[in-house]
C-alpha cells in the first residue's frame, strides 16, 4: 500500500514516516542491538523521505528509496468488538480507522501486531507476514464483517487468556464502546481482578463514542442493530442534548474507573483524535519506562 492508499482508508502517516515508540515493558529480544531486513523499494517522496535512504544504485530519473523492516520489539494485540452496538456507521468508522492506524504506527516501530475481532465470542485472528499483508488482510475483513449478537467484555478476555496462557502479548488494545444490552456501565469488580493482575498495565482500553450533531431535527427512522429493528424517533435539541450528555457521563464513569485500575486508555469520539491520542499515549509510556 503506498502513501494515498493509507490516507484513502483513514490512515495518517507519521511526519516524515517517524515511527511512534510505545516501549510496552518487556522486549525479550534475546541478543544486542536491533536486526534489519530488507522490505522493499519505492518511488522516492520529495519532503517525506530522508534523502539519505535514496538508492545509490537508481537512476536520477526514478529515484528508489529501500525500506528496511525492523525485527519484532514487541508482540501487540488488538481485540475489536464487532458486536451489534458497534455497527452504527458512526462507531463502526471509528474502530476501523482506529485499528488500521494502531496496526501502521505499531509495525513501523517495529514491533508486531495482530487482530482478532470478538462480540460475545473471539472470531478470526488476522495475523500477516509483513505490514502490506496485514493492512490489505485488515481492510478486507473490515469491508466484510457480519452482523454479531452483544458483547461480554469480561468474558472474551478470560477466553483469550486461557488461549494465550504461554505466550501472551507485551501489549493488549481493547477496542471497544464497552457498552451491551444488559450492562450499560462496565463494572471492574472482583472477577475482573485475575485478568487485571496477569495484563499488570499492558491492557489498554479503547473506548469508542460518539456525539449527535447539534443540527439534527424533527422524526427519524433509525435502525437499532441490538434489536434488530426500526423504529421512528424525534429529535429536538433538548433530547440531542440529553443524549449526548447521558453519552459524556458514560464515558466519564468508564475513564474514572480505568483510572483507578491503574490503566491507560484512549477516548475516540472522531478520526482527527485517533493519531494525537496514539501520540499522546506513546509519550506518557516512554516518560515512565525512563
Amino acid at each position: 500500500m503506498d502513501r494515498h492508499a493509507l490516507q484513502a482508508l483513514g490512515v495518517l502517516m507519521p511526519i516524515r514516516l517517524s515511527p511512534l515508540k510505545f516501549l510496552p515493558g518487556r522486549h525479550p529480544l534475546g541478543r544486542a542491538g536491533s536486526g534489519l531486513r530488507f522490505l522493499r523499494t519505492r518511488t522516492f517522496q520529495q519532503g517525506e523521505d530522508n534523502p539519505r535512504d535514496i538508492d545509490k544504485f537508481s537512476s536520477r530519473d526514478d529515484r528508489q528509496v529501500i525500506e528496511w523492516e525492523e525485527e519484532a520489539q514487541a508482540a501487540v494485540m488488538v481485540l475489536a468488538d464487532v458486536s451489534a452496538s458497534m455497527s452504527l456507521p458512526t462507531k463502526a468508522l471509528l474502530r476501523n480507522t482506529t485499528i488500521l492506524q494502531l496496526t501502521y504506527s505499531l509495525w513501523r516501530a517495529g514491533d508486531r501486531i495482530g487482530t482478532i475481532f470478538f462480540s460475545n465470542m473471539l472470531h478470526k485472528e488476522i495475523r500477516a507476514a509483513n505490514l502490506k499483508m496485514q493492512m490489505e488482510h485488515l481492510s478486507a475483513a473490515l469491508r466484510g464483517l457480519g452482523a454479531y449478537p452483544e458483547t461480554d467484555i469480561l468474558t472474551v478476555l478470560k477466553r483469550y487468556m486461557n488461549q494465550t496462557s504461554r505466550n501472551r502479548p507485551d501489549m493488549l488494545f481493547l477496542v471497544s464502546d464497552f457498552v451491551s444490552m444488559h450492562e450499560q456501565n462496565l463494572q471492574l469488580d472482583a472477577d475482573w481482578y485475575p485478568v487485571l493482575n496477569q495484563l499488570r498495565n499492558n491492557l489498554i482500553p479503547v473506548i469508542i463514542t460518539f456525539a449527535i450533531p447539534s443540527g439534527i431535527r424533527g422524526m427519524l427512522k433509525l435502525w437499532d442493530p441490538e434489536r434488530q429493528t426500526r423504529r421512528l424517533t424525534w429529535f429536538s435539541s433538548d433530547r440531542v442534548k440529553q443524549i449526548n450528555q447521558e453519552e459524556q457521563d458514560r464515558v466519564d464513569n468508564l475513564v474514572q474507573k480505568f483510572r483507578a485500575a491503574g490503566l491507560d486508555y484512549l477516548v475516540i469520539s472522531s478520526q482527527r483524535e485517533i493519531y494525537p491520542q496514539l501520540a499522546q499515549l506513546a509519550r506518557q509510556r516512554r516518560r515512565r519506562k525512563n
